[in-house]
Order: structure tokens, then C-alpha cells, then sequence
């Protein structure tokens, strides 16, 4: 598929899974107050790495660029659990929570690829 070693797959399948890891570690130790740190933390990591990630992409080519964006920051990431733990604060009655999350997670990724971007560019 799209010129992508089997391996490149295999690593990719890997990655992912160890980022999903890594995010259910970060969302298991880290406080949900004032917002559910380990989500925003996951998705800011993966923020950077992505940023980094394309400002290396030539270098790095096709096949591990699918493995550190598509593997290790598709599962670091999540929209779900974000979409997931804002309904819960609404539901708890923490409006500003409700609302300022998925702000926070859109202005602090956003900042976090530019930052890995920048770095690496």
C-alpha cells in the first residue's frame, strides 16, 4: 500500500499501540483537575512529535513518517477521550472545564506542532 513495506506496517501497528499505552499510563497518574491533564498532556506530545515530524518528513521518508505519525501519535492521541471527558465535565456541572477543554487541547497542540516544527526545521 502506498509503496510502504510490510514492515513499515508492522512497525506502525507497534507504534500505535505503545502510544495508546503511553496515553492510558499518562491518563491513569495524571490529575483530571482542573482539566484531565493526561489527555492534554498525550495530545500535546503527539502535537510535537507530529510538528517535528514534518519538518523532517523528506529525510525520514513515507514509511517512517507513517510509523511515527500514524503509529505512535495516532494512538498518543485521542479524540475520543477528549470528546469523551468533556461531555463528563459538562455532565458534572464543571462548565468552564466543559468548555476551556477542548480549547486548551486545540491551542496547546496547535503551539505543540509549531513547536516541534520549529525546532526540527
Amino acid at each position: 500500500m502506498n509503496g510502504t513495506p510490510w514492515w513499515g506496517w508492522v512497525l506502525a501497528v507497534g507504534a500505535g499501540s505503545a502510544g495508546a499505552l503511553l496515553r492510558t499510563w499518562l491518563v491513569a497518574v495524571l490529575p483530571r483537575r482542573p482539566l484531565p491533564i493526561g489527555v492534554l498532556t498525550a495530545n500535546v506530545a503527539a502535537s510535537v512529535v507530529g510538528g517535528a515530524v514534518v519538518a523532517t518528513r523528506a529525510d525520514l521518508g513515507p514509511t517512517w513518517t507513517l510509523v511515527l505519525v500514524g503509529g505512535t501519535c495516532g494512538g498518543l492521541s485521542t479524540l475520543s477521550t477528549l470528546a469523551a471527558d468533556t461531555v463528563e465535565l459538562w455532565r458534572e456541572e464543571r462548565r468552564g472545564g466543559a468548555l476551556g477543554n477542548p480549547l486548551v487541547n486545540l491551542v496547546l497542540g496547535l503551539a505543540g506542532a509549531w513547536l516541534g516544527w520549529w525546532v526540527l526545521s
